[in-house]
């Protein structure tokens, strides 16, 4: 039987968390934050906002803490995603900016648990053609987060070991 080796943070309870923050800091709708883009499926009525983490890498080796009472050890790393978010909508502008104001500030911070944001590129202008071929407003901003997941898995340990030397 395989060991099983478990994972405490995944990219779902990021875009969960980050996606609360969305709703709560907006006021939005639920259907008004959502991730990534779906083939054959239309975008959301504005405004709303898309997620996607377009890139994820280590900010430090790893590290571990054993258990010999559990049999495990918890390996942990530092990571940094950035993650993509599309402003859409006559008010994106706006929004954009009060999102890039507020990550980079302790209203942000207060309200992440798993993550924490970095900081965040300037809001970029680029319309949208939609698939009435009609243009959208849209602002597009790279966001920068930090997490730390770490990965349980099992470990053998030696408590009681006993050394002998015999002389030849």
């Amino acid at each position: 039987m395989a060991a099983e080796v478990t994972l405490n943070t995944t990219h779902n309870d990021i875009y969960r968390e980050v996606r609360a923050y969305l709703l709560g800091l907006f006021h939005l709708e639920g259907d008004q934050v959502i991730r990534g883009y779906s083939n054959n499926a239309p975008l959301p009525n504005p405004p709303f906002i898309l997620m996607n983490i377009i890139h994820e890498q280590a900010l430090s080796t790893n590290a571990y803490d054993y258990s010999i009472d559990e049999g495990n050890v918890e390996v942990m790393q530092s990571l940094e995603i950035q993650m993509q978010l599309d402003f859409y909508g006559e008010t994106s502008g706006e929004i954009s900016r009060k999102f890039c104001t507020l990550w980079r500030n302790l209203y942000a911070c207060e309200r992440l648990e798993r993550c924490q944001p970095l900081y965040c590129d300037e809001p970029k202008y680029l319309p949208f053609t939609n698939e009435a071929s009609e243009y959208e407003e849209r602002y597009m901003v790279t966001t920068y987060l930090t997490y730390n997941p770490v990965i349980t898995h099992e470990q053998d340990f030696i408590t009681n070991p006993r050394i002998s030397i015999h002389s030849l």
